[in-house]
């Protein structure tokens, strides 16, 4: 398949989708994402008490489910938290059901799934064993989210089209402790190559692990390498759930 038939095919389902989000109906397999009241996780909880229709990864572990607005996949056999638990929302067990939680991946200890929450969402306060969580989800409606695969070309030239949406996209992550950049290709050192396109991270990354993985630049204040990033792409800037190093 020639890459304009690939984009081709993209937008006709991200037109689909839209257009069906739109009359409250939905695709089978894709998920009605692409609203204009989908946000991440963090801007979830910054309006609590409020409703929202929040995007992030379905945890469950030893001590139940949680909402988490990012994971790290770079610190070991489980898939760990990016933020701590003052940053994440808990959710009763009963809202998972048979059926979501069958489709969990496993990893370690935990299992995951990317996912859009709509409900309730209270805090700041006490839940979970502790009282250790801050949030809470009540009334959850939780449905698996649907990765769209693009590229940082078409985000670039179409960056309205795809707002906001979940998309998977792969390039060059040059990332500094101030900002970060996805960038098609790279030269000596981390720099962008002067006619690569690129799209800006929402904010500095945070999963330490897997910035210790990658490539530093003379002097250290930069690190770079090609990754895989699941996020939301909102206000022309990319907000990550996962970022992933890929050969």
């Amino acid at each position: 398949m020639t890459r304009s038939r690939t984009v081709q095919g993209f937008l006709i389902i991200y037109a689909i989708a839209t257009l069906l989000a739109s009359c409250n109906l939905a695709v089978p397999g894709v998920a009605p994402v692409t609203t204009r009241a989908l946000v991440p996780l963090d801007t979830a909880l910054a309006a609590a008490p409020a409703p929202a229709t929040a995007a992030g990864y379905l945890l469950r572990d030893s001590a139940g489910f949680r909402l988490v607005g990012g994971l790290s996949f770079s610190a070991g056999a489980d898939p760990t938290p990016i933020d701590p638990p003052v940053q994440q929302a808990w959710i009763d067990a009963s809202a998972a059901d048979a059926a979501l939680s069958a489709g969990m991946q496993p990893a370690g200890d935990t299992s995951y799934m990317a996912v859009l929450v709509t409900g309730m969402f209270e805090g700041p306060g006490s839940y979970g064993p502790g009282g250790i969580v801050a949030y809470y989800v009540r009334d959850p409606a939780i449905v698996p989210l649907s990765w769209q695969e693009t590229t940082i070309a078409l985000l670039v030239a179409t960056p309205d089209r795809f707002e906001p949406v979940p998309v998977r996209v792969t390039g060059a992550l040059v990332a500094s402790a101030s900002e970060a950049l996805l960038v098609e290709a790279i030269g000596p050192g981390g720099l962008p190559v002067p006619s690569a396109r690129q799209v800006k991270l929402r904010a500095p990354v945070r999963d330490t692990a897997l910035l210790a993985m990658l490539t530093a630049a003379p002097g250290g204040a930069v690190r770079y390498g090609k990754v895989q990033i699941e996020g939301i792409w909102r206000n022309g800037e990319l907000v990550p759930l996962s970022i992933r190093i890929v050969a």
